[in-house]
C-alpha cells in the first residue's frame, strides 16, 4: 500500500502541468486506485468453466431467457457430458435456446440427438415435434430451393402419424398443408418459366408434377389450364382435349375453367 501511495503521488506530480490531459490523468488515477483496492481484482480473469458450472450457469441463463448465452454454455456442457444424467434436459434446453435464437439448423440437430439417443423417453415426443418445428421454420418462400420444406413435411408427417391426438399434431398437419401448397406453387412456377419461353415440353413436366403430387392444392387448376394451352400450341389434340375435360370435371367453378380457350372444331372424320 505504501508503494502504491508513492506511485499515485508521482503520477499526480507528473500529470499536474499537462492540463490538456486532464481526462487521461483522471482515468489513470482511477485505474491505479482501483488496482490497490481488493487486491487488483479488475485484472483477475474468471475461472475456467467446469462441467458443473457450464450446466448450472447454462440452465440459469435458459430460465432467464438469455438464449444465446444459454446456448453457448450448454453447448460446452453437452460436448463433454458423456453419460451424465443431465445430458437429456441440457439437450432439450439447448434445442429450445437455439430455436429462440433462430438458429434452426442447430436446434434440429439438438432435437434429433434427443430423439435418437432417448427414443423411449417422454422428452423424445417433444424433440420430434421440435424437429418438425425447426425445419418448418427453415422452409423458405416458394421461389427458393425447397430442400428444407421437403424435410419439414417428412418430420411433421411422422410426428402427426405417431401422436395423432396431440395438439401439436394438429399444428403439424396445418404446416404440412401450407408447405404442400408451397411445393405445388414452386412446381407450377417452374413450369410457367418454361411455358412463357415457348419451351412447352419442359413446362409439361412441371405442370404434370403438380397434378400427380399436389392435385388437392390451389395450383392444380392453373396447371391444368396451362396444360390445355401447351398441348394446343404443340398440336397434341388428344392430350389437349383430355386436359380440358379434366379441368371442367374437377374444377367446374374455377376461374381457370372460365378462361379456357374455345375448343377447336372437329373435322369431318370426327377428330
Amino acid at each position: 500500500m505504501t508503494r502504491t501511495r508513492e506511485n499515485l503521488r508521482t503520477l499526480r506530480g507528473y500529470m499536474q502541468p499537462m492540463t490538456y490531459q486532464t481526462p487521461i490523468r483522471r482515468a489513470l488515477v482511477a485505474l491505479a486506485a482501483a488496482a490497490t483496492l481488493g487486491g487488483c481484482a479488475i485484472f483477475r480473469t474468471p475461472p475456467p468453466l467446469t462441467l458443473e458450472s457450464a450446466y448450472a450457469q447454462g440452465m440459469r441463463a435458459y430460465e432467464a431467457g438469455r438464449w444465446r448465452r444459454a446456448a453457448e454454455l450448454l453447448t460446452q456442457f453437452v460436448t463433454a457430458a458423456g453419460a451424465d444424467a443431465r445430458l437429456k434436459p441440457a439437450l432439450m434446453a439447448l434445442g429450445s435456446s437455439h430455436m429462440q435464437a433462430r438458429d434452426y439448423v442447430t436446434a434440429a440437430s439438438d432435437y434429433l440427438r434427443v430423439a435418437t439417443e432417448f427414443p423411449s423417453d417422454p422428452e423424445a415426443i417433444q424433440a420430434r415435434f421440435g424437429l418438425c418445428q425447426a425445419y418448418h421454420s427453415l422452409s423458405p418462400r416458394a421461389q427458393l430451393d425447397q430442400e428444407y420444406t421437403v424435410a419439414a413435411i417428412t418430420y411433421c408427417d411422422s410426428y402427426a402419424s405417431l401422436y395423432p391426438a396431440t395438439p401439436e399434431a394438429a399444428q403439424a398437419r396445418e404446416w404440412i398443408t401450407a408447405m404442400r401448397h408451397k411445393l405445388a406453387d414452386k412446381a407450377y412456377q417452374n413450369g410457367f418459366f418454361y411455358f412463357r419461353r415457348g419451351l412447352y415440353d419442359a413446362s409439361l413436366v412441371y405442370f404434370n408434377q403438380v397434378l400427380d403430387s399436389y392435385s388437392d392444392t390451389p395450383s392444380a387448376a392453373p396447371a391444368l389450364l396451362r396444360l390445355v394451352e401447351a398441348y394446343g400450341r404443340m398440336g397434341y389434340d388428344e392430350e389437349e382435349a383430355a386436359a380440358r375435360a379434366r379441368l371442367l370435371r374437377e374444377f367446374p367453378q374455377s376461374a381457370e375453367a372460365r378462361m379456357l380457350p374455345a375448343a377447336a372444331p372437329a373435322d369431318s372424320a370426327g377428330r
